[in-house]
């Protein structure tokens, strides 16, 4: 649930940017139709400068969304929290040696009493 959680933040705060790049858009196009001669060259910098604001809150804002908590097994998938066999050590023909730690397992199947 809670990455859920955190994807909708995620979600709602990429929708809330992409709504108001479209608004500044609106107001450089109103800017540059109404200014042809770019007499108002004072208040021109705003423009480029926006889109670094923009981007920068963006990348804040995922700073904060995706910052280490002190549960991150909030975040994990179900089957990385449970303990699982180690799946690398097992053998799919003949008897395996799996060691783990200090520890080493004898693993022999029943086709190999056979022979």
């Amino acid at each position: 649930m809670a990455k859920l959680e955190l994807y909708r933040k995620f979600t709602n705060s990429l929708a809330i940017s992409v709504l108001i790049s479209i608004a500044w858009i609106g107001y450089e196009l109103y800017f540059n139709a109404t200014d042809p001669l770019s007499e108002l060259w004072q208040r021109a910098w705003i423009i480029p400068a926006f889109w670094n604001l923009l981007s920068y809150a963006f990348l804040a804002i995922i700073c904060i969304l995706w910052s280490p908590s002190h549960n991150p097994t909030g975040f994990a998938y179900p089957e990385d929290t449970a303990d699982e066999v180690d799946e690398e050590g097992l053998s799919l023909v003949g008897s395996a040696v799996k060691g783990t730690g200090d520890m080493m397992n004898m693993h022999v199947f029943p086709e190999d009493k056979l022979a």
